[in-house]
């Protein structure tokens, strides 16, 4: 199976390119935003047609959650329009497209965790767009995967939960929220099931993400007792404290129902994934 990938230089893009071959998927190009802009319909096409791959992996997305309160069409263009360009490319050339959506299409205000079967309410633009763009992609294309993440973390992300380790391990201060609940999830089993899943015929909307919940700080405070370093640097803060200007959700935890139906769950909890990365990083040249 052939395949490309848009959004390539991303944490999830990353790590796509790096565990598809590895699992039986040849990566014929890796794609960043300077060479492939989704929301440009004949580059896409550019792309696919050059290429021609079974299988398109859409990593790419406008994230800034706080910056889209300001610049809500862009981020539509890059989360709405942008996946839907490529689910149309797709169709039209016979290939499948994995695409990637978010924890925060909900507002976490329920108690039990959410599966694919609950109706979705975000709160602010990021998450309207990224509802936007699943509802757009499956409309444009039948052979279509959506996977709703969340909480992603990985080896070179530069977002905070990516960063938590190498600060922990050089006794930099951190600030952490100690209110919201999600799952922790590292971007390699996430990459590791897209690979098993496009091979299916299952498709339709996925949740995915690591099993269980914590905050970023208790998050933070396990890194630290793996690591054995002390914890001492990370302050755990309300969710108000932080002042951040987009409304999160307050229990971003997704239940990976339909992979579990579907016989295909492998994430995994929070902590197992936790202890994975740890690994890998352990295990990383000396630069």
């Amino acid at each position: 199976m052939n395949a490309i990938i848009f959004g390539a230089n991303g944490t999830l893009g990353t790590a796509l390119a790096n565990e598809l071959p590895r699992h039986g998927v040849d990566v014929r190009a890796s794609l960043k935003r300077a060479d492939v802009n989704i929301a440009d319909e004949s580059s896409v096409r550019h792309a696919i047609a050059e290429f021609k791959p079974d299988v398109v992996f859409n990593a790419a997305a406008y994230t800034n959650v706080d910056g889209a309160e300001d610049d809500a069409d862009a981020c539509y263009i890059a989360n709405a329009i942008g996946p839907e360009n490529v689910a149309r490319a797709c169709r039209d050339s016979n290939a499948v497209i994995v695409h990637y959506s978010t924890d925060f299409v909900f507002d976490g205000e329920q108690e039990r965790a959410y599966d694919e079967f609950d109706p979705v309410s975000p709160q602010g633009v990021y998450g309207r767009s990224k509802v936007a763009g699943e509802r757009m992609a499956l409309a444009a294309c039948e052979r279509t995967f959506v996977l709703r993440v969340g909480c992603l973390y990985g080896q070179g992300g530069r977002n905070f939960p990516s960063t938590i380790l190498d600060r922990l391990k050089a006794g930099q201060a951190l600030k952490a929220d100690a209110t919201r609940k999600g799952s922790p999830t590292w971007v390699v089993p996430v990459a590791r099931l897209s690979a098993a899943l496009c091979k299916t015929q299952y498709h339709g909307l996925y949740h995915c993400t690591a099993n269980g919940e914590t905050s970023w700080a208790d998050y933070a405070f396990f890194l630290a007792g793996k690591l054995g370093v002390s914890d001492e640097k990370v302050a755990a803060l309300p969710y108000g404290a932080l002042a951040l200007k987009a409304a999160r959700p307050r229990r971003a935890i997704l239940d990976n129902r339909m992979l579990r139906l579907r016989g295909l769950d492998s994430m995994g909890t929070w902590q197992e994934q936790a202890e994975g990365f740890i690994a890998s990083q352990a295990a990383r040249p000396t630069p």
